[in-house]
């Protein structure tokens, strides 16, 4: 009974200590924007909209920073219901090649090019692959050169398909290729990314999805040399 009681009380202690490091973490990632929001409203107020230049370059920084806050508070609310067990998957039959295909054509990125497409069918819930996509996506976009692309490739083997997603960005230290799927997790390479700030969740909830699909995901990389997330998924 004593041992059942110390059990009790670890876990109770652990699960205080995690609600206590969201916490923290929510309010570091909430900061930085929120500054920014602050920092070009007085300047505005001081200046008014008499620059054009400096108002567009305010509104720009504003609806980024925005942007960032709402996909923070989505991505929690997201991996709040599924640690409760709210997030439902509804998994049917799928051709993954045109699911793919079509995702990329609504991403509308001209960076973002199709490789190779070989045809296969998996059972998953769509909507939460695209979610996982986006996530993929929107990663190596933001660690990459404006000017360069990301490359997809889906092939097949024996009961599985490969996606690929290829970039060649900043690059990942291997210390740091496990940890890239916590919550809230930063890389010194983050640190220095190309482009607009991030929250360090939506590789979390990419790896949530696919562990409900059952989907292996390996990443190679090298600092400055880019990375490469694969996507090892069983077909049907």
């Amino acid at each position: 009974m004593r041992l059942g009681i110390k059990r009790a009380t670890i876990g109770k202690q652990e699960l205080f200590l995690r609600q206590q490091q969201m916490v923290n973490d929510v309010s570091h990632e909430l900061r930085t924007p929120l500054t920014v929001i602050r920092g070009w409203v007085d300047i505005l107020e001081r200046y008014g909209a008499e620059d054009p230049e400096l108002f567009r370059e305010a509104v720009t920084s504003i609806k980024s920073s925005a942007k960032n806050m709402q996909s923070l508070v989505e991505s929690l609310l997201f991996l709040a219901r599924a640690d409760q067990g709210h997030q439902p998957l509804n998994k049917v039959p799928v051709d993954l090649d045109e699911l793919l295909k079509k995702f990329v054509e609504d991403y509308g990125s001209p960076r973002v090019q199709i490789i190779k497409l070989e045809a296969c069918k998996i059972l998953a819930d769509g909507e939460f692959l695209k979610k996982m996509f986006t996530a993929f996506i929107d990663n190596a976009l933001r660690y990459s050169p404006p000017n360069e692309r990301v490359l997809v490739e889906l092939t097949t083997e024996p009961l599985a398909a490969k996606i690929k997603i290829i970039d060649s960005g900043v690059g990942i230290a291997p210390e740091d290729c496990e940890k890239i799927f916590d919550r809230f997790y930063r890389t010194d390479k983050a640190r220095t990314k190309i482009g607009e700030s991030s929250v360090g969740l939506g590789l979390t909830v990419a790896k949530w999805i696919a562990d409900r699909h059952n989907i292996a995901i390996t990443v190679k990389s090298k600092p400055g040399l880019g990375t490469t997330f694969t996507l090892r998924i069983p077909t049907i």
